[in-house]
């Protein structure tokens, strides 16, 4: 389970600073849009940076909590985003379709790092189920990159 799951925190880590990509050439219907996100880059970074010290830390301890924890300050951040994002207006059809892509893609995020939690609870009592959530989060996590990519490139 810890390759995979270093991996799956580690793409995580990866896609949120994804997030914090400068765009340009901004028009008005999408400027709230990419403003939100800029907004939010620099909390989202500090807690994947503290997702992945909690990570080293139950490496070590193997008590799941600091990283239930971090995971918990990390969905209420990204659902705080998703919200924001949400509140945008967007005029043009490019703008929607790219609202819509980076709503979806950060709820997957947001999925991921449930099942990831529950891995991290259930390890101790039933590796399989563990190892279990952590594939699934990982094919979430692939699936949400794809969306929030897509979302961003809409947005440019």
């Amino acid at each position: 389970m810890t390759h995979r799951t270093r991996r799956v925190v580690a793409s995580l880590v990866v896609l949120c600073s994804g997030l914090a990509i400068p765009v340009t050439a901004a028009s008005a219907s999408d400027a709230g849009i990419k403003a939100a996100v800029r907004s939010y880059s620099p909390k989202l970074l500090v807690d994947e940076g503290h997702l992945v010290t909690a990570v080293g830390e139950y490496k070590a301890s193997h008590s799941p909590a600091g990283v239930q924890a971090a995971l918990g300050v990390s969905i209420s951040t990204i659902h705080s985003l998703r919200s924001k994002i949400a509140a945008q207006p967007a005029s043009r059809h490019r703008v929607r379709a790219g609202k819509a892509k980076l709503e979806v893609g950060l709820q997957g995020i947001i999925g991921a790092y449930e099942r990831l939690s529950k891995a991290f609870g259930e390890h101790n009592v039933s590796p399989e189920a563990a190892k279990t959530e952590v594939a699934a989060a990982g094919i979430a996590v692939d699936k949400a990159r794809t969306e929030l990519a897509e979302g961003m490139k809409l947005l440019r």
